[in-house]
């Protein structure tokens, strides 16, 4: 006979069996909003890792290369893969489409004073 670990909820003073990200139902659906921004922050931290790299290597040209990796999803996403976990990764894109990835292109400048 084996015994099974359950891991339980890690909220404070909670008993509960956790299903989601470390929480009990109850306590996932109460911080739902807290873990998505802690997510969403966490995304954009990685993805502002990527940029600073592709300035550090492409300093003449990163404004092209991040235009291109926006227009194809799939190129992106290979070279992205060492910067922004794939988690991180379909937080940012999930809430884009098309047109707000064209409207971010046309809106991109560089910053002389940086």
């Amino acid at each position: 006979m084996t015994i099974r670990k359950v891991k339980l909820c890690k909220h404070k003073g909670c008993n509960n069996v956790a299903t989601t990200q470390g929480f009990c139902r109850f306590h996932y659906l109460k911080n739902w909003r807290q873990i998505k921004e802690k997510a969403q922050k966490k995304a954009l931290k990685s993805l502002n890792k990527y940029i600073d790299h592709l300035m550090h290597k492409h300093p003449d040209g990163y404004m092209d290369v991040i235009r291109e990796d926006l227009k194809n999803y799939d190129h992106f996403s290979r070279k992205a893969d060492n910067f922004i976990a794939e988690d991180d990764f379909h937080d940012i894109m999930d809430d884009l489409n098309q047109e707000d990835v064209e409207k971010i292109i046309g809106s991109i400048k560089v910053d002389d004073s940086y």
